[in-house]
Protein backbone atom coordinates (compact mmCIF):
# COMPACT_ATOMS: atom_id res chain seq x y z
CA UNK A 1 0.00 0.00 0.00
CA UNK A 2 2.78 2.31 0.83
CA UNK A 3 6.53 2.06 -0.47
CA UNK A 4 8.01 2.49 2.63
CA UNK A 5 5.75 0.35 4.27
CA UNK A 6 6.32 -2.73 6.31
CA UNK A 7 3.48 -5.46 5.26
CA UNK A 8 2.52 -6.82 8.74
CA UNK A 9 1.52 -3.36 9.65
CA UNK A 10 -0.09 -1.95 6.38
CA UNK A 11 -3.46 -3.57 7.04
CA UNK A 12 -4.08 -2.86 10.88
CA UNK A 13 -2.81 0.76 10.54
CA UNK A 14 -4.80 1.37 7.54
CA UNK A 15 -7.82 0.32 8.46
CA UNK A 16 -7.68 2.26 11.96
CA UNK A 17 -6.94 5.48 10.05
CA UNK A 18 -9.57 4.52 7.49
CA UNK A 19 -11.96 3.74 10.39
CA UNK A 20 -11.33 5.43 13.49
CA UNK A 21 -11.73 1.34 14.52
CA UNK A 22 -9.01 1.31 17.11
CA UNK A 23 -10.51 4.36 18.96
CA UNK A 24 -7.61 6.80 18.31
CA UNK A 25 -4.86 4.39 18.62
CA UNK A 26 -3.54 4.76 15.27
CA UNK A 27 -5.28 7.33 13.60
CA UNK A 28 -5.47 10.52 16.23
CA UNK A 29 -8.92 11.74 14.60
CA UNK A 30 -11.50 9.90 12.23
CA UNK A 31 -10.62 10.03 8.47
CA UNK A 32 -14.14 12.35 7.29
CA UNK A 33 -13.97 14.79 5.08
CA UNK A 34 -16.48 16.86 3.14
CA UNK A 35 -16.68 16.85 -1.02
CA UNK A 36 -14.60 20.18 -0.94
CA UNK A 37 -11.57 18.62 0.71
CA UNK A 38 -12.27 15.01 -2.08
CA UNK A 39 -12.04 18.20 -4.63
CA UNK A 40 -9.03 19.49 -3.64
CA UNK A 41 -7.30 16.63 -3.00
CA UNK A 42 -8.19 14.25 -6.17
CA UNK A 43 -9.69 14.73 -9.31
CA UNK A 44 -12.87 12.27 -8.41
CA UNK A 45 -14.85 15.16 -8.78
CA UNK A 46 -14.90 16.38 -12.09
CA UNK A 47 -17.50 14.29 -13.63
CA UNK A 48 -19.54 13.89 -10.25
CA UNK A 49 -23.38 15.02 -11.09
CA UNK A 50 -22.93 16.78 -7.65
CA UNK A 51 -21.07 19.96 -6.97
CA UNK A 52 -18.32 19.73 -4.58
CA UNK A 53 -18.67 23.70 -3.70
CA UNK A 54 -22.51 23.39 -2.77
CA UNK A 55 -23.35 23.01 0.90
CA UNK A 56 -27.26 22.38 0.48
CA UNK A 57 -29.68 21.21 -2.29
CA UNK A 58 -30.12 18.82 -4.76
CA UNK A 59 -26.58 18.96 -6.54
CA UNK A 60 -25.07 19.47 -3.40
CA UNK A 61 -22.25 16.96 -2.74
CA UNK A 62 -23.46 14.38 0.03
CA UNK A 63 -20.45 14.55 1.47
CA UNK A 64 -20.75 17.61 2.95
CA UNK A 65 -23.92 17.72 4.67
CA UNK A 66 -23.05 14.04 5.69
CA UNK A 67 -19.32 15.12 7.29
CA UNK A 68 -20.94 17.67 9.33
CA UNK A 69 -24.15 15.18 10.47
CA UNK A 70 -21.08 12.49 11.60
CA UNK A 71 -19.12 15.85 13.47
CA UNK A 72 -21.58 16.90 15.19
CA UNK A 73 -23.13 13.67 16.22
CA UNK A 74 -19.61 12.39 17.46
CA UNK A 75 -19.07 15.93 19.25
CA UNK A 76 -18.84 14.48 22.77
CA UNK A 77 -15.79 12.27 21.62
CA UNK A 78 -14.23 14.47 19.28
CA UNK A 79 -14.65 17.81 20.20
CA UNK A 80 -11.51 18.22 22.89
CA UNK A 81 -9.10 16.78 20.26
CA UNK A 82 -6.83 19.58 18.89
CA UNK A 83 -7.08 17.93 15.48
CA UNK A 84 -10.70 18.35 14.91
CA UNK A 85 -11.02 21.94 17.33
CA UNK A 86 -10.55 23.55 13.78
CA UNK A 87 -13.77 22.23 12.17
CA UNK A 88 -15.82 22.67 15.40
CA UNK A 89 -14.63 26.57 15.75
CA UNK A 90 -15.50 26.94 11.96
CA UNK A 91 -18.94 25.19 12.28
CA UNK A 92 -19.58 27.33 15.55
CA UNK A 93 -18.93 30.30 13.74
CA UNK A 94 -22.60 29.59 11.26
CA UNK A 95 -25.67 30.98 11.08
CA UNK A 96 -28.41 28.97 13.17
CA UNK A 97 -30.29 29.08 9.97
CA UNK A 98 -26.66 27.65 7.64
CA UNK A 99 -26.42 24.61 10.48
CA UNK A 100 -30.04 23.65 10.71
CA UNK A 101 -29.83 23.81 6.70
CA UNK A 102 -27.33 21.88 6.58
CA UNK A 103 -28.52 18.98 9.12
CA UNK A 104 -31.61 19.10 7.36
CA UNK A 105 -30.20 18.55 3.78
CA UNK A 106 -27.91 15.37 5.49
CA UNK A 107 -30.67 14.12 6.87
CA UNK A 108 -32.67 14.05 3.68
CA UNK A 109 -29.56 12.53 2.17
CA UNK A 110 -29.46 9.82 4.90
CA UNK A 111 -32.82 9.07 4.70
CA UNK A 112 -32.39 8.83 0.54
CA UNK A 113 -29.22 6.91 0.41
CA UNK A 114 -30.64 4.28 -2.22
CA UNK A 115 -31.51 7.41 -5.16
CA UNK A 116 -27.88 9.42 -4.54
Amino acid sequence: IYIDAIEWVEMPNTRGMSQFADGGIVGTKPYAASGNYVNKMSDYCKSCHYKASQKTGERACPLNSMYWHFMLRHRDRLGNNPRTAMPYRNWDKRSSSEQDAVLEDAKAKLQGLDKL
